[in-house]
């Protein structure tokens, strides 16, 4: 007979040692005390063996256990000289639903402020008996971080429920379970209406819409009710299922508003080109009235020519904007270093931080791979950006640049983030601040952040606004070049 094998030892706190075992997603792990009691556990053994906090902790583990092999084990834990081979016992673990599960298991010491604790690890053994596909989609869907699930029993407690579930309801899964589902939603709650009205009246909810908010991320939800009914046909239960459609609406409304972009642009284009060739003549008409007139010593007269010439010039600008609209012309694409072009504003930016009594300060890495894009243009965002920020603290405040390298959907990105301690974007133009015309200064064109998001979007980036405790967030991120260095 194989005997079981010697019992490794760590030392390590109670609580990084909860950290650890909740890490194994796939694998079932029990703690004991020397005296066989159970101090801790993993949510997967949670999982997979259907026992509840209130049935686990404190008690013997042999309660739960059908095997000889199990005290062997134990014993090996305690005294570790007594392993020898390299063997794992088969266990039978007894779950709440009275399908018996075999396991292999293998003991590890641990050494805790409290004392010695011995961890159970344990693998199911072969093919697992009466667990059919179904099942096993079951538990990937609960062990799904992109997708909340809610398991019911037929009086509304909560049988199982999954990690992004436990952050949309604030609520710890141990202290979740067993509880009314209704203790958690906000009262009156129209998600909790819903669910109750699915368990009383049998009616099903498909894809209802509702926001979440993560900090101050906000979250695009969709929330499925069903009944889960036993092989006589009578509910037994319900599940509730949480979806994140958060990048799916957002993609959608990058769409539309790229569609109307694109149809301003072309008006505003057409009209554009319509505007700038009598504002060539008008110019250079004035141009020879102010040399006459100096010529003359005219002084006040050639003064009014100024006037209108710099006006006009405003009116170009503002022209060239609403081209820029339509999409950028002439794009000059090279591998652009974004840390030196922030350097290079930034005698700029501080310049005009200092007349209105902002500090700047600045954290940006020098070391990041380049981006594919223009410089020039890249300096307009840029600046735009930083300038909004200044006027946005008519009291003075902080600019604060940060510039760092990150990966994001498994691709190298530059992510540079502009935040201000001014009085944030109202919440009803958060959504709309990268339209046209859009603007929150009396004076403003609201063609500022349209033309800065279409240049960043000609170049594969994002760029998203945000309101922070104090003050607007911008982050703008663009993709690196592979393999570049």
């Amino acid at each position: 007979m194989n005997r079981i094998p010697p019992a490794p030892l760590v030392r390590l706190s109670m609580e990084a040692l909860d950290v650890h075992i909740n890490r194994l997603r796939d694998t079932m792990v029990l703690v004991l005390d020397e005296r066989g009691r159970i101090t801790n556990y993993n949510a997967y053994f949670q999982h997979r063996s259907g026992y509840s906090r209130q049935m686990l902790m404190g008690f013997g583990a042999e309660r739960i256990f059908e095997s000889q092999s199990f005290e062997q084990l134990v014993q090996a834990g305690k005294q570790p000289e007594l392993g020898g081979a390299d063997a794992l016992p088969l266990l039978m673990l007894n779950r709440v639903d009275g399908i018996p599960m075999i396991v292999t298991a293998f003991v590890l010491r641990a050494e805790t402020e409290t004392g010695m604790q011995l961890m159970l690890v344990l693998q199911e053994h072969g093919e697992r008996s009466g667990v059919n596909l179904l099942e096993r989609f079951g538990e990937t869907m609960l062990l799904d971080e992109e997708t909340g699930v809610i398991l019911l029993r037929s009086d509304s407690r909560i049988m199982d429920i999954n990690q992004l579930a436990c952050q949309v309801l604030n609520v710890d899964a141990a202290a979740a379970l067993e509880e009314p589902v209704g203790k958690f939603f906000e009262q009156p709650g129209r998600k909790f209406e819903l669910i109750r009205h699915a368990l009383s009246e049998g009616v099903s909810v498909r894809n209802h819409p509702f926001t979440w908010m993560r900090g101050d991320e906000r979250r695009e939800m969709l929330m499925d009710v069903g009944l889960l009914k036993g092989p006589s046909g009578m509910a037994e239960g319900a599940y509730v299922i949480f979806k994140d459609v958060t990048n799916l609406r957002s993609l959608e409304q990058q769409v539309q508003r790229s569609d109307r972009l694109s149809m301003i642009g072309q008006i505003a284009a057409g009209a554009a080109h319509e505007i700038r060739n009598p504002l060539t003549a008008i110019r250079g008409f004035l141009q020879m009235f102010r040399k006459t007139m100096t010529d003359k010593g005219m002084v006040k007269e050639a003064g009014y020519t100024e006037i209108m010439l710099t006006e006009l010039d405003r009116i170009n600008s503002l022209v060239g904007e609403f081209l820029l609209l339509s999409k950028p012309k002439n794009i000059l694409y090279d591998h652009v270093d974004v840390a030196q072009v922030l350097q290079d504003l930034l005698p700029m930016i501080s310049s005009e931080a200092l007349l209105h009594n902002v500090v700047v300060d600045w954290e940006v890495e020098s070391r990041a791979k380049p981006v594919l894009a223009d410089r020039e243009m890249l300096k307009q965002v840029f600046l735009n950006i930083c300038k909004n920020g200044i006027e946005a603290m008519a009291n003075g405040g902080i600019l604060t640049i940060k510039g760092r390298c990150g990966m994001e959907e498994g691709r190298s990105m530059v992510m540079i983030e502009v935040h201000d301690t001014g009085d944030g974007i109202p919440e009803a133009m958060l959504e709309k601040i990268f339209d046209p015309f859009v603007t929150t200064k009396p004076s403003g064109t609201g063609l500022g952040l349209s033309v800065c998001q279409r240049i960043v979007h000609e170049f594969g980036g994002t760029i998203r606004a945000l309101n922070r405790k104090e003050g607007a967030l911008f982050v703008i991120t663009l993709p690196c070049i592979e393999g570049a260095r």
